[in-house]
C-alpha cells in the first residue's frame, strides 16, 4: 500500500510557497490598510469642513439680514463647496469617491447658488420680502445631510480597516504557524543530524568511539610537536576465538564489552579510547606527561585483574603494544600506531609462547 502522505520536500515546498504568498498578501494588505487610513483622516476634514459650511453659512445669513455683505465669506463658502466636491489641496481635502455624497455635494452647490441670488435681492430690500430665511433652513438641512454622508462613509472604511486588520491578523498568524513549524522541523533535522553524527563516531556494541573516530584522529597530518608528549596503545584480546567457538558469540560480544568498560574507565576524562574494530582497541594520550600514560596503563592493568578476579570463567586477557613520541620524535600519531601495533603483536607472541611452554610443561 503506497504511503498517503506527501514526500518532504514537496511538504517543505509547499511550506515555502505559503510564507511566500503570506508575506506578499500581507505587503498587499498593509499599502490597502495605509490607503483607507488615510481616506479616513481626510474624511474627518470633509466632514468638519461640512460642518464648517453649514454654521459659516448661517452666520453669512444673519449678517447679511443685519444690512452687512459678506462678499469675502460667501467666496470662502464657494471654495469649501468646491473642495468638498472636487478636493483641494489648499484646503487639504480629499475627493470622497462615494455617489452618494458626490450627488448632494452637487446639489448643495447648486443650492448655494440659488442662497446666493437671495442674499442679493436681501441687499436690495426688506429681507422679510424674500426666501432667505427658508432657503437658507434648506440649505443648512442639505448641508446636515451632505455632513451625514460623510459620515456614512467614513464608519464604511473604518468597517473596512477593521475588517483587513482581522485578516492581517490571521495572515501574521498563519505566517507564524509556518515559520513555527519551519523552526520545529529546522531544530528536529539539527537533532536528528547531532545523533547521525554521533552514530558515525559511535561503536553501538561498546559505547566507544569507533573506528571512524580512530581513523580520524590518526590521520592528523602534522607531526606531534618535540616539546610536547603523545602515546598511541593498541590492545587486542587474547581469548575472544576460544570464546565465541565455546561459548557463543553473545559470550564473545559481552567479552568485548567487559573490556571496553575497564578501558573506558581507565582513560583519563581529556584523552582518548576507542574500539578499531573486531577484538581491537586503541588508546591516544597526548597533551600530558609520560607518567600520565603509564598511570594509565597501570590502571587498566588493575581493573581487568580485579575483573577477571570477580569472573574467572571469563577472565580478560589482551596484549598491547604502545609507542611514544619520546621515543620517535617527529612522528605523526599514524607512525606512532604503526610502531605501537607491531609491538602489540610482538606482546601477543610473547603470550602465545608463554602458553605454550606451560602446555609442554604440564
Amino acid at each position: 500500500m503506497k504511503s498517503e502522505t506527501m514526500p518532504k520536500k514537496k511538504k517543505s515546498y509547499l511550506s515555502r510557497l505559503g510564507m511566500t504568498l503570506l508575506t506578499i498578501l500581507l505587503i498587499v494588505l498593509f499599502i490597502f490598510i495605509m490607503s483607507l487610513v488615510s481616506k479616513i483622516q481626510g474624511t474627518a476634514r470633509v466632514v468638519n469642513y461640512a460642518g464648517l459650511v453649514r454654521g459659516k453659512t448661517q452666520r453669512i445669513i444673519k449678517l447679511e439680514i443685519s444690512g452687512s455683505p459678506q462678499d469675502e465669506m460667501i467666496a470662502d463658502i464657494d471654495a469649501f463647496i468646491d473642495g468638498l466636491e472636487n478636493g483641494s489641496s489648499q484646503l487639504n481635502l480629499v475627493r470622497l469617491d462615494d455617489p452618494d455624497f458626490q450627488a448632494k455635494m452637487k446639489e448643495l452647490d447648486a443650492y448655494f447658488s440659488q442662497l446666493k441670488e437671495e442674499v442679493a435681492q436681501v441687499r436690495m430690500r426688506d429681507y422679510r420680502k424674500t426666501d432667505i430665511i427658508a432657503k437658507s433652513e434648506r440649505f443648512f438641512n442639505i448641508c446636515d445631510e451632505a455632513t451625514g454622508l460623510a459620515e456614512v462613509y467614513s464608519q464604511k472604511k473604518a468597517t473596512q480597516l477593521n475588517q483587513l486588520e482581522k485578516i492581517v491578523f490571521a495572515d501574521i498568524a498563519g505566517l507564524l504557524i509556518l515559520i513555527g513549524a519551519e523552526l520545529v522541523k529546522t531544530l528536529r533535522y539539527a537533532a536528528l543530524n547531532r545523533l547521525l553524527q554521533s552514530k558515525v563516531y559511535l561503536d553501538e556494541a561498546t559505547g566507544l568511539p569507533n573506528k571512524n573516530k580512530c581513523e580520524e584522529l590518526l590521520n592528523a597530518p602534522k607531526p606531534v610537536p618535540a616539546d610536547a608528549f603523545a602515546a598511541v596503545c593498541v590492545f587486542d584480546l587474547n581469548n575472544l576465538r576460544i570464546i565465541n567457538n565455546t561459548m557463543g558469540h553473545e559470550m564473545g560480544d559481552a567479552y568485548i564489552r567487559s573490556f571496553a568498560d575497564q578501558l573506558y574507565q581507565a582513560i583519563p576524562d581529556d584523552q582518548f579510547a576507542g574500539r578499531d574494530g573486531g577484538d581491537e582497541f586503541i588508546a591516544i594520550i597526548k597533551d600530558t606527561e609520560s607518567s600520565a600514560f603509564h598511570a594509565f596503563l597501570f590502571k587498566l592493568k588493575q581493573l581487568c585483574a580485579d575483573y577477571s578476579r570477580l569472573h574467572p570463567d571469563m577472565p580478560i586477557s589482551y596484549a598491547a603494544g604502545y609507542a611514544t613520541s619520546e621515543d620517535f620524535e617527529g612522528s605523526t600519531l599514524r607512525e606512532l600506531f604503526r610502531y605501537a601495533d607491531k609491538n602489540m603483536y610482538i606482546d601477543k607472541n610473547r603470550a602465545k609462547l608463554e602458553e605454550a611452554a606451560k602446555e609442554t610443561a604440564s
